[in-house]
């Protein structure tokens, strides 16, 4: 397959999906483009940031999981004989 042959079947499922289909180089630069991705992917990393990490999340479950035990412990004494 060609070049051509590859555009020509990629427009067809284009009209076919009833998607417009580009006839130019578009309307933002190369620049723009990195630069709102560049604030877009900052966004994100803040976001993800002021979550704990799947470590984090399993010590603090770790750490229930202890306090349950030892409320367990407490509440059921080991009987003497």
């Amino acid at each position: 397959m060609y070049m051509h042959d590859w555009i020509t079947k990629l427009d067809e499922f284009l009209r076919l999906s009833e998607r417009d289909i580009l006839t130019h180089a578009g309307k933002v630069s190369h620049e723009q483009a990195i630069r709102k991705a560049h604030t877009e992917f900052e966004a994100f990393r803040a976001l993800r940031a002021d979550q704990p990490s799947p470590v984090e999340k399993h010590f603090f479950k770790a750490i229930e999981d202890v306090k349950k035990l030892e409320v367990g412990k407490k509440s059921h004494p080991k009987s003497n004989k």
